[in-house]
C-alpha cells in the first residue's frame, strides 16, 4: 500500500447515506456536527432548509460549526470565526468585496473565489436526517484540512 492511500478522496469512493440525528434536535439548536464516513462535517438548519459541509474552513482549518451565519449579497453564509471568511451554505463558494481602485465612486461589490468548501448532501426521513458525502470529482480547498495530516479525527484502522 503505498504512503497516500490511506488518504481520503471523496470523488475516488462511493459512500451511503449516514443518519446522524434527529430533526427535532436540529431544528432547536440549528447546527450539529457529526462524523460520515470518517470525515468530519456541520449540518445547519437555516431558514427551512439543511446545509451540510466540512466542519473545516477552507482558508486555515477554523472550526465552520462557532460561525455565524449571515446574508451576504442576498446569499446565506456561514462565516468563520477565525479569519471572517464568508462560505456560502449552498454552494461552498468563497465571497469576498472588491471595488475598482480606478473609480473613486465605486461601490464595493461581493464576488466570488469560486467553490473552496465542500459541500454534502443532507436528507430527511422519518425524522432523522441523514448525510451523504460528495461525489463531485474535484478536489476543494477544504479537503486539506478533512484529509491527510491535519485531520482531527482518525480512522480507527490506522
Amino acid at each position: 500500500m503505498e504512503p497516500d492511500d490511506s488518504i481520503q478522496n471523496p470523488e475516488e469512493k462511493e459512500y451511503s447515506s449516514v443518519c446522524v440525528g434527529r430533526e427535532a434536535d436540529i431544528k432547536k439548536s440549528e447546527r450539529m456536527t457529526a462524523v460520515v464516513h470518517d470525515r468530519e462535517v456541520v449540518i445547519f438548519y437555516h431558514k427551512g432548509q439543511y446545509h451540510a459541509m466540512d466542519i473545516r474552513c477552507y482558508h486555515s482549518g477554523g472550526p465552520l460549526h462557532l460561525g455565524e451565519i449571515e446574508d451576504f449579497d442576498g446569499r446565506p453564509c456561514i462565516v468563520c470565526p477565525w479569519h471572517k471568511y464568508k462560505i456560502t451554505l449552498t454552494t461552498g463558494e468563497g465571497l469576498y468585496q472588491a471595488i475598482n481602485p480606478k473609480d473613486p465612486s465605486a461601490k464595493p461589490k461581493w464576488c466570488s473565489k469560486g467553490i473552496k468548501q465542500r459541500i454534502h448532501t443532507v436528507t430527511v426521513e422519518n425524522g432523522n436526517i441523514y448525510v451523504t458525502l460528495s461525489k463531485e470529482p474535484f478536489k476543494c480547498d477544504s479537503d486539506y484540512y478533512a484529509t491527510g495530516q491535519y485531520k482531527v479525527i482518525r480512522s480507527s484502522s490506522r
